[in-house]
């Protein structure tokens, strides 16, 4: 057992490629999720938007009980607590869907205070076009929506990521599992840590160049 307290850069280059096989998992979770949560996101905001009877106060409680307590015990609840009534998921696939409901309610947020920012001008100018109020909502407001709050979207699709190392406590065998693994079997944690560090900082930045692209795309046809 090596437990002297120096860096040991050949510990983690012999230790990098489990890490990278934990970090490819964290990053098929993440991206899994953030399209669930878009999905969920642009639903529930629709619901709300158009206040669709029984549907908006089952959004509305959604959203209050993903926002109103601790993704942690969520997590607990669905993997742990749902056996106990006869509904068993795997680890994985648990946490995805878990994440995925977070997500979703605070997209759904991010996207219904979009839709009420949006100039009253834009849109009675379209109903005044005699264009149909879905496609109004779907061709007009969505993309001009969609176009200011990518900055919100991506909030929150890096708390996203960042939260799926909360997975560990179910045994998801994702980045921050692998490195704790490491850790119990190895006592580097110089190293496992220097590792987690690096590889959710180069995950999240990366996101966030992407982020901009997209937001420079998206605003491109808005600017002279």
């Amino acid at each position: 057992m090596n437990t002297t307290s120096h860096f040991d850069w050949s510990y983690l280059a012999t230790a990098l490629p489990l890490l990278l096989v934990g970090l490819r998992m964290t990053v098929v979770v993440a991206l899994s999720c953030i399209f669930f949560s878009l999905i969920l996101g642009y639903i529930g905001s629709a619901i709300l938007y158009f206040e669709i009877p029984f549907a908006y106060r089952c959004v509305r409680g959604y959203i209050a009980l993903i926002r109103n307590t601790p993704l942690l015990v969520q997590i607990f609840f669905f993997y742990f607590g749902l056996p106990e009534i006869g509904i068993r998921v795997d680890a994985t696939l648990s946490g995805i869907i878990v994440l995925s409901l977070w997500g979703g309610a605070y997209q759904t947020e991010n996207l219904r205070g979009a839709l009420l920012s949006l100039p009253r001008a834009l849109i009675e100018g379209a109903r005044s076009l005699g264009i149909h109020p879905l496609r109004i909502y779907i061709s007009v407001m969505l993309p001009v929506a969609t176009r200011t709050v990518v900055p919100a979207l991506m909030n929150t699709s890096v708390s996203i990521t960042k939260n799926s190392a909360l997975l560990t406590a179910i045994g998801v065998p994702e980045f921050t599992y692998v490195a704790m693994d490491n850790i119990a079997s190895t006592y580097r944690s110089l190293e496992n840590f220097f590792a987690l560090f690096v590889g959710y900082l180069t995950v999240v930045l990366a996101m966030s160049a992407v982020a901009n692209l997209v937001e420079h795309s998206l605003g491109r046809g808005f600017r002279k």
